[in-house]
């Protein structure tokens, strides 16, 4: 009973430490969160199938950045977010995008949601989940998907892909990133791309220009991590699935960290 409240307290100990620590650890830092939601119509195999991004933005302060008011927020969000029908591989879909404000806005995370996410993570790194103890970053040991390499590879090409673009106030710069799936059943790509233009070749299925250094991609992982150094600021992750989607709601998570 006694080693039972002793371990109680260690983990409350632990969670009040790191509450304490990324006090000062994010003023380092600008967070930014975003969204992005797609229905896909009844000309994909995936139908009625939804696809949600959630996407974390890190990067460094500049001492500039300002909590938007309402009204600005409000702005931003006029001008960037979409509602629309497009069209991709000749298959018709609809986007909706939330909570864009091209990084101009600083988002702190919920305290009470940060010690429960700081209990999860420290589980999921004792479980070889997580690479770092760091709460505050989500870096995973890479998970291959269980769909066939081939297979994945002629399906992927004709199905759903999303630019995420990169924060940042420097003309060249790193990124630790992460990217996770809900559905180990099947398999995503993501490269580290320099611009939006390159996902427009890749949509195409013409050639496509990517950063090729080692942990500036992958393919056919459930869940994958990378660092890709030395890329411009109009840069972004392209994060690819193919059109045969098991789950009504397919969950994308995104964390782009800036070294």
């Amino acid at each position: 009973m006694r080693l039972r409240y002793v371990a109680i307290f260690a983990v409350i100990a632990v969670v009040i430490g790191y509450y304490i620590m990324s006090a000062f650890v994010l003023q380092q830092q600008a967070v930014n969160k975003q969204s992005f939601y797609v229905h896909l119509r009844p000309e994909w195999q995936s139908y009625p199938g939804n696809i949600v991004y959630e996407v974390t933005n890190v990067w460094t302060r500049d001492g500039t950045e300002k909590v938007l008011d309402s009204q600005k927020r409000l702005d931003l969000s006029k001008q960037a977010n979409v509602d629309e029908i497009r069209y991709v591989h000749g298959k018709s879909y609809i986007l909706v995008q939330h909570g864009n404000t091209e990084c101009h806005d600083v988002w702190e995370p919920h305290y009470a949601r940060f010690g429960a996410d700081t209990i999860r993570h420290h589980i999921e790194y004792v479980m070889g989940i997580q690479k770092s103890p760091d709460p505050n970053v989500n870096l995973y040991n890479p998970v291959k998907s269980r769909q066939d390499s081939q297979k994945h590879e002629t399906q992927v090409r004709t199905g759903y892909s999303q630019f995420i673009p990169v924060c940042t106030d420097k003309k060249t710069t790193s990124f630790d990133y992460s990217v996770k799936i809900n559905d180990e059943k099947v398999g995503f790509d993501v490269y580290f791309i320099p611009s939006s233009d390159e996902q427009k070749r890749y949509d195409e299925n013409v050639p496509f220009s990517h950063y090729e250094d080692e942990g500036c991609f992958g393919k056919n992982y459930s869940r994958f991590s990378g660092t890709c150094n030395d890329v411009s600021g109009d840069s972004g992750l392209l994060i690819a699935i193919p059109d045969n989607l098991n789950l009504p709601l397919t969950k994308i998570e995104v964390w782009l960290y800036e070294h």
